[in-house]
């Protein structure tokens, strides 16, 4: 990787994490409460919450959680996807939100989501997703390190009380788990859409994957076009009989070609 490069991919992620990280600071100085301004699933005023869920945390544990993967999955992102990476982000951070607040059955009235966790899942799910059915070695590599580091946050896409069950999360803790299983599928669905937007799986020269590129009337078509092609019936070119040596060798050596008489 170029280092210059990597840098470069990495200012967005970091300018979207100062931005998060200021919310914060001000909620947790100030005591601005801004929870109150989350996502209330099938609410009219909950509808605010698609656009600040993500930049409202709870605790600091909460939006440390969440800031190490959004660096990381988005410097990735803007590495090895840098024609569509702003497209994937906006979509899945409007996506994700959408999504919980169409199909999230809320039973208490007071209850809101919060939190990147949703888009970290659908950069997760992208990277993972693309890498493999891209087939390209570099993006596959992506997505074995996506495994490696978060392949556990599988989990979060089940509901809490399964979480709980199996000791993934403390009992004490409400992890909305619909925006963990809504930003994956919003990751999953715009890794095909964009599929063929990008780095590809390579290509050779010696692969024939075009009938125009080939003329199957010719039967040198191999041949590099620079090389001269000479043909089985070609006839000689008109001239004396006697080749003559034309080396800087001092010797000068004369070859005289007898055709052979035809048999009777």
């Amino acid at each position: 990787m170029n280092q210059n490069t990597v840098l470069k991919s990495a200012l967005f992620p970091l300018f979207f994490l100062l931005l998060m990280w200021m919310v914060f600071y001000f909620d947790v100085t100030y005591k601005l409460d801004l929870a109150q301004y989350g996502l209330a699933p099938q609410t009219l005023k909950g509808l605010r919450g698609i656009l600040t869920m993500p930049l409202l945390h709870g605790d600091f544990g909460h939006i440390v959680s969440n800031s190490f993967p959004i660096l990381i999955l988005g410097t990735c992102l803007f590495y090895f996807y840098k024609e569509i990476a702003f497209k994937v982000f906006f979509i899945s951070y409007l996506a994700c939100g959408t999504l919980v607040w169409l199909f999230t059955f809320n039973n208490r009235p007071n209850e809101v989501h919060i939190g990147a966790s949703g888009l970290v899942y659908a950069l997760a799910g992208f990277l993972f997703v693309s890498g493999i059915i891209r087939k390209n070695k570099a993006l596959f590599g992506v997505a074995l390190l996506i495994t490696f580091l978060y392949g556990t946050i599988i989990w979060g896409v089940l509901p809490t009380d399964f979480q709980k069950a199996i000791h993934y999360i403390e009992d004490h803790k409400n992890i909305s788990w619909q925006g963990h299983l809504s930003g994956f599928l919003s990751g999953v669905v715009l890794a095909y859409i964009y599929r063929k937007t990008g780095i590809q799986q390579p290509t050779y020269s010696w692969d024939v994957n075009n009938d125009e590129d080939v003329d199957e009337s010719n039967p040198y078509w191999l041949v590099n076009e620079n090389d001269p092609v000479v043909t089985p019936n070609e006839e000689q070119p008109p001239g004396d009989d006697v080749l003559k040596n034309t080396s800087d060798n001092p010797y000068t050596v004369n070859y005289t070609f007898i055709p052979k008489k035809k048999e009777d």
